[in-house]
């Protein structure tokens, strides 16, 4: 009778849940609600056992990286460096049909090598680009789509953000996923600035005349010095072994600090005061929300639902139908819900069938899983970097969507081909 009541109980809180969602209520509150709600009519697990999950999912020491990558970022934007960042970007990729379009894309790789974080990307790129692209005659919406879905890459180049929460959340080598999604995140880029290219092209997007010039390069990336040691210091060291994610993160920091002093480009201490707030206010909002997310994942887990979803997909007779179910299923989720608690609730769900039936090594299926997060920042309805850009650009959402489709199915096709024939990414380390 009790289980009876319970399983009703649970339905009931599901609906609630999704009603809360789809009357825009945020996700925090979504999840927090489903969590508290199931722990007062579980006596299993007692309200009471709330701060317990929630002290020992945060007592890892690479929790500290993130608020330390986040800082970083913010402080090669308050000292120009991202200035740099550009120039170089446009001395090497400048020359391709659409120049600041593919300025736009490569300058995304390069600031996700440092924030770690897709919307991050997407807003410094928008900031410093997106008036750049319009005055090269760029569309509204192309311009903006090509931002966001420049961000994308920035959960999957090293070092990201979701990667460190991947790895300590599923007790899977970080540095290990950082070095598997370098070549990843390398495809991602060049099928975006090969659709660039062509629809510049076509177009006539890009004004400005540039010839690809060595010395010019040389002298942009003498210039852009600062940002490539500190790509150095937060990815180099962790996969040389020297540093942990978070002592990489400290040392950046402390590197970014000390030049901009000695440089001049600090100019007061509000610079550093309102890096320091964008990452207490990230970590904020990241750090409850992952917690929300493994108390219902702890739940599902309890209730038997992993084992339902795995059963279900891998009992389909043909391995072609196992996969399409589980791309369908990830497309779905990512396209719904945040990339956090999408990595902590459907991760989970489908690592049983893909390392287990899919024969998938669990790097790769943490590289696999990540990369269709990350194309769910520009999968509707969700799509937070089409949110990002569609609130700084002031261009209606949808529009912005639709103008993004292209460059979404280019990714979706390497996703896959990366899923289908994981021997490509040849710098994995299984």
């Amino acid at each position: 009778m009790l289980g009876f009541l319970e399983g009703n109980i649970l339905i009931v809180l599901t609906i609630i849940a999704v009603a809360l969602f789809l009357l825009g209520v945020r996700i925090l509150l979504v999840f927090g609600v489903w969590a508290l709600g199931y722990a007062i009519t579980h006596t299993l697990f007692p309200p009471i056992n709330m701060p317990i999950v929630a002290y020992e999912s945060l007592n890892s020491f690479p929790w500290v990286a993130i608020p330390l990558f986040v800082i970083v970022g913010s402080l090669i934007n308050e000292f120009g460096i991202s200035e740099d960042i550009v120039e170089f970007t446009n001395a090497v990729a400048g020359w391709l049909p659409g120049t600041i379009g593919n300025t736009a894309i490569y300058t995304a790789g390069v600031f996700s090598a440092i924030t770690g974080s897709n919307e991050a990307t997407t807003a410094s790129v928008g900031e410093a680009l997106y008036d750049e692209l319009r005055e090269e005659g760029y569309s509204d919406t192309f311009a903006a789509a090509t931002v966001a879905s420049g961000g994308t890459v920035g959960i999957i180049i090293p070092p990201s953000v979701l990667f460190i929460i991947y790895g300590v959340t599923f007790d899977v080598p970080v540095t290990d996923l950082f070095m598997a999604g370098i070549v990843p995140g390398i495809g991602m880029l060049l099928v975006l600035s090969a659709y660039c290219s062509y629809t510049a092209h076509k177009n006539g997007y890009g004004v400005k005349d540039f010839d690809f010039e060595a010395t010019r390069v040389v002298r942009a990336a003498w210039r852009a010095k600062h940002a490539f040691v500190t790509v150095a210091l937060l990815v180099g060291g962790v996969l040389a072994g020297l540093f942990t994610p978070s002592e990489s993160a400290g040392i950046a920091f402390a590197y970014i600090l000390v030049t901009g002093t000695l440089t001049g480009r600090l100019g007061d201490r509000s610079q550093v005061v309102s890096a320091l707030q964008q990452g207490v206010t990230l970590t904020g909002i990241t750090v409850p929300l992952y917690v929300m997310s493994v108390m219902v994942q702890q739940n599902l887990s309890y209730e038997g639902v992993q084992e339902v979803v795995a059963g279900l997909i891998a009992g389909l007779p043909t391995e072609w139908l196992i996969i399409s179910a589980m791309v369908a299923l990830m497309l779905f989720t990512g396209s719904v819900l945040a990339s956090l608690p999408n990595m902590i609730i459907t991760a989970p769900l489908l690592a049983p069938i893909a390392t287990g039936t899919l024969g998938l090594h669990p790097i790769t299926w943490g590289v696999v899983f990540m990369m269709s997060d990350a194309i769910g920042f520009i999968t509707p309805p969700y799509g937070l970097n089409l949110f990002v850009i569609s609130e700084l650009t002031d261009q209606e959402y949808m529009r912005v969507a639709v103008a993004a489709v292209p460059y979404l199915l280019l990714l979706i096709g390497v996703w896959l081909l990366f899923f289908l024939f994981p021997g490509l990414n040849v710098l994995s380390p299984v």
